[in-house]
């Protein structure tokens, strides 16, 4: 099994902090992007529990920790904080989707759908 090493964290927080930033910027078109990913997300952990698809165990993994910490209402934010509730889970969902983004992006090639739409293109 691969290590995670110091380095991988690093970069990942590097750019949860960049993604954070850019999202104050331009909150819609993100956010936007998430739900799609979320939604992606959704179908490909179906996909597999229904024997249809074949990922590896750390991008099944990272897909039902990603959903059941957005599904768990006591997070490090409350969900019921009106403006800011779901931060935390949009930072959980951005992470996890950044760790399995090849595996997101050639399920999304298979299904036809465009990269640009779920923020998968670059």
């Amino acid at each position: 099994m691969k290590k995670v090493k110091e380095t991988d964290i690093n970069a990942i927080l590097s750019d949860a902090r960049d993604k954070i930033d850019e999202i104050y910027k331009n909150p819609s078109k993100h956010v936007g992007e998430i739900v799609l990913q979320l939604e992606l997300a959704y179908d490909m952990l179906r996909c597999s529990y229904k024997k249809e698809c074949k990922f590896p165990w750390k991008t099944t993994a990272a897909l039902a920790a990603a959903l059941l910490y957005f599904l768990n209402p006591f997070d490090i934010i409350p969900d019921f904080i009106p403006g800011i509730g779901y931060i935390d889970d949009l930072a959980a969902l951005g992470i996890a989707f950044k760790l399995i983004r090849d595996d997101l992006r050639a399920y999304a090639e298979s299904k036809g759908l465009d990269l640009k739409d779920y923020g998968l293109d670059k």
